[in-house]
This record gives structure tokens, sequence and C-alpha cells, in this order.
């Protein structure tokens, strides 16, 4: 097989892998980013959880507080009664005990609801909470594998430049140049595989003699389409012989 078709199969090969890990690579600041937004929005919320109770608590007192500002009001009220001479004061006191005691009762519901409301706060936060707890399992199990992911990928691109570096010193320049042209403006693909005397990439129909011809695997010989250089996959390792 001639060698520097066999270092450009290679060098595709290597060349697709490395678009293959910097994509995942250039991925990942992005996916660690969702990964933080993920925590970020169960732990909001709880957070807003947490501040609902809080606000219902700090009602429900000041309603309370007004409760009992009410009953000492009334309590006055009827100490007053005790010391009124007309019918008129009588009467006067007792309306503002009963309206007293209708704002008390409407004070009292808005406490009711808000303990009915605290109830499923605590549910709600509850909820929150154990949403918070298995998302920090999910993410820091994701973000473990990601980032176990991202360290293989980043060593495999060190050793594929490594190799690529090591394959354009043993090709000839002008052939490196060739394919590094078709490959720039081919869609990242410069060597392509030949079969049933069709590009593989293309779909262009190769002429059967030269479809042979590139069935030896033993010399450079492009598409007449795309340019891309062609080999045949079926014999990389061993030598053909046309009949």
């Amino acid at each position: 097989m001639n060698p520097d078709l066999k270092q450009l199969i290679r060098l595709q090969s290597i060349d697709l892998s490395i678009q293959q890990l910097r994509t995942r690579i250039d991925k990942f600041p992005g996916i660690s980013k969702a990964l933080d937004e993920k925590l970020r929005s169960a732990q909001a919320a709880v957070d807003t959880a947490k501040e609902k109770a809080k606000s219902n608590q700090g009602t429900r007192k000041r309603l309370e507080t007004e409760i009992s500002g009410i009953e000492t009001k009334i309590s006055k009220y009827r100490d007053q009664m005790m010391a009124v001479k007309t019918n008129e004061e009588y009467r006067a006191l007792q309306h503002e005990i009963e309206h007293a005691q209708q704002a008390i009762r409407k004070l009292e519901d808005d406490v009711l609801n808000l303990m009915m409301e605290a109830e499923n706060g605590q549910a709600d936060l509850h909820a929150a909470e154990a949403r918070l707890k298995q998302d920090q399992q999910n993410v820091n199990a994701e973000r473990k594998q990601l980032e176990e992911d991202n360290k293989r990928d980043l060593s495999a691109l060190e050793s594929y430049l490594k190799e690529r570096k090591e394959i354009q010193t043993s090709v000839s320049p002008d052939l490196i140049s060739r394919y590094e042209r078709v490959r720039k403006h081919r869609g990242g693909i410069g060597v392509a595989a030949a079969r049933n005397e069709v590009c593989e990439i293309c779909q262009v129909r190769i002429r059967p003699q030269v479809f042979q011809e590139i069935r030896r695997n033993d010399q450079i010989i492009a598409c007449d389409a795309c340019q891309r250089i062609l080999y045949d996959p079926e014999n990389l390792d061993h030598p053909f012989e046309v009949a």
C-alpha cells in the first residue's frame, strides 16, 4: 500500500476525531453552566417557599396583635358601660362592642386562612427541599461524569494532535497542503472511500479503469468531481491484483 495514502487515511480519521472532540469540549462550559442553573432554580424554589412562610407568619402575628388590641378595647367599653347613666350612652357602647367583635371575627377568619395557607406552604417547602436535595445529588453525579468525560476528551485531543503532527512530518508538504486545501473546502473531509465505482462522499461515478487503479491503493488518485483523495477500504492491508 502506498505509505503516503495510508498516512493520509489515518490523518483523515484523526481530523474527524479531533473535530468531534473539540465539539464536545466546546460544549463543556455551557453544560456546566446549565447544571449550575438547575441548582439555582431548585434553590430559588426553596428560598421562595421559606420567604412565603416567613411572610405568612409575620402577617398572622400582626393580625393576632390587632385582635388583642381590639379585645382590650372591648374590655374598656364594658368597663365604661358599668358607669354610663343614659340608655343612649349604653347603646352607643354596645354598638362599639358589636362592631369590634365583627372586626375580631373577620381577623380570626383571616388568621385561619393564613394557617391553612401555612400548612400548604410547609408542604410546598418540604417538596422544594426534597427536589433540591435530589437535584444536588443528580447534578453532582452529572458533573462528576461530565468532568471525567471532559478530562478524557482533553487527553485524547492532546494525543491526536501529537500524532497528527508526526504524520504531517512523514508526508510530503505538497501532499499535506493538497489534503488540507480539499478538506477546508469539502466539509472537513479530504480523503474518501471508493466503493462500487462510486465516491462514497460525493456519490459521483468513477470510470471503471480509474476505479481499478484506486483498488490497488498504491498511488494518490483524486475524485474528478470533489477532488478528494480516494482509496479502497476493502484493500487496506493486502495488495490487490487486477485480474
